[in-house]
């Protein structure tokens, strides 16, 4: 099994749109997606998953306009990390960057746990029917959170390991029977 995580395209300057998280693709961002829609037919992905935010519902739409047979799951847990994630939280700003330590570690710890979910849905569906490469398509934080995950670490790792993934970059984890997991970057 392949599964391949994409970062959706480039998306508007948070100083340009008055609520952050109705950022949509910039033109740049859109040749991005055109073009992940290219690779992801070239890859024969059978299987697309994606997060409800809108840069990645975007991305994602142009890669099912380009492959309109493939089964395509929008799913709320492949969403970034977000003040969602502290509820009950007092005085939490909606900006990720203006949280406390405490506050980022609870994040991520919550993010974690509701992808984790996500992943194994995924993955025992994609089994049951056979698909043999998955795209997802979601947020920096959302596939940090993978690759530690395939690294065998965990969300705590976050303090001290993350990966800079540009817009529309890719990343496909292999998963061959023999257990050993590869990693690589196959757009980037």
């Amino acid at each position: 099994m392949n599964i391949y995580l994409i970062r959706h395209g480039q998306m508007q300057d948070i100083n340009q749109v008055a609520d952050p998280f109705s950022r949509e693709l910039t033109p740049r961002g859109q040749e991005e997606a055109r073009k992940l829609a290219d690779l992801c037919r070239e890859w024969e992905i059978d299987f697309l998953c994606v997060s409800t935010m809108l840069p990645a519902q975007q991305t994602a739409d142009a890669i099912h306009d380009a492959l309109p047979d493939v089964l395509r799951w929008d799913l709320q847990d492949l969403e970034d990390t977000t003040s969602d994630d502290l509820i009950g939280e007092p005085n939490v700003n909606p900006l990720r960057s203006a949280w406390t330590p405490e506050q980022r570690r609870l994040g991520y710890e919550r993010t974690w746990i509701r992808v984790m979910a996500a992943l194994a849905r995924i993955q025992i569906y994609a089994q049951t029917h056979q698909f043999e490469r998955i795209a997802l398509v979601t947020h920096t934080s959302v596939i940090n959170l993978l690759l530690l995950h395939w690294l065998d670490l965990d969300w705590q790792a976050c303090e001290r390991v993350e990966f800079t993934i540009a817009p529309g970059a890719t990343c496909r984890v292999s998963l061959p029977e023999d257990g050993r997991v590869h990693i690589d970057w196959v757009n980037r």
